[in-house]
């Protein structure tokens, strides 16, 4: 999956991931995020070579992959992610743009594909980390960068302390292991990275960029589904999800972390 969201139903189950796939397919973000905070962070990164290569990882269909191919020309991106549909939604978004030579898309399970070592000169990962966890996801992605290459992704995180029962309860199903921006700092040093910056994403990254099409894609789905219980179940998840963050949207939202291999 993508610069995205966890389901929120149980992933093992195939007849409500199918639901979850058919939601999110007909979105233009696998998660919260925008141009302008994917061009935000490129900004923070330091020097890269004429002709980077750059890996998207957990790319969805590839919203942030574009808005880099525009932002570094001359760069080679290699999508990844684990659902075609995806991919093939990006390949075709790229080939109408004129950006289909530079992007290559790969069909994996991004924790368990078998990179070069030291291939990257840049790792971007807009809300996917957390696949590997994230601090083993620093770890992981280390390696694949080349010596001073760049590292940019976002994570989920606390903005205030003592959140409430019902927006904790949601996390401890979703992602337990959410920390603060404060905790999450430390991580960078103990990995073999530099900290050159990092911001949180602003709500218009969640609300008009994600949650608004999703709520449009919820209405119609409900009237296809109407009569489809388990598929009635995912889109009432999902727009619970919208609620919670429209009421709760200051204690929790995505961190934007750029860092340099050292």
């Amino acid at each position: 999956m993508s610069e995205k969201r966890r389901p929120p139903i149980a992933e093992k189950d195939p007849a409500p991931m199918s639901y979850f796939y058919e939601l999110y397919e007909g979105l233009p973000r696998g998660g919260p995020g925008s141009d302008a905070s994917t061009a935000r962070a490129f900004r923070m990164i330091p020097g890269l070579p004429p002709a980077p290569v750059i890996y998207d990882l957990g790319s969805g269909p590839g919203m942030q992959t574009l808005a880099l191919a525009r932002l570094a020309l001359q760069a080679r991106i290699v999508a990844v992610d684990n659902h075609r549909p995806f991919l093939d939604k990006l390949r075709a978004a790229a080939e109408a743009a004129g950006l289909s030579g530079r992007i290559e898309t790969l069909d994996a399970d991004m924790t368990r594909i078998d990179l070069p070592l030291e291939g990257a000169d840049l790792i971007w990962s807009e809300g996917a980390l957390y696949f590997f966890g994230f601090e083993n996801g620093l770890r992981t992605c280390r390696g694949w960068l080349r010596p001073g290459g760049c590292l940019a992704a976002s994570e989920a995180v606390w903005l205030k302390g003592d959140p409430p029962a019902e927006v904790r309860a949601m996390w401890e199903a979703e992602y337990p292991a959410i920390k603060t921006v404060a905790e999450n700092l430390p991580l960078f040093a103990a990995n073999g990275y530099e900290l050159l910056g990092h911001f949180t994403l602003p709500k218009t990254d969640w609300l008009d960029e994600f949650y608004i099409p999703m709520e449009k894609r919820i209405a119609e789905l409900r009237a296809e589904h109407r009569d489809n219980e388990a598929a009635l179940t995912v889109l009432e998840a999902s727009f619970r999800e919208i609620e919670i963050y429209k009421k709760y949207s200051d204690y929790y939202g995505y961190e934007f972390f750029v860092a340099q291999a050292i």
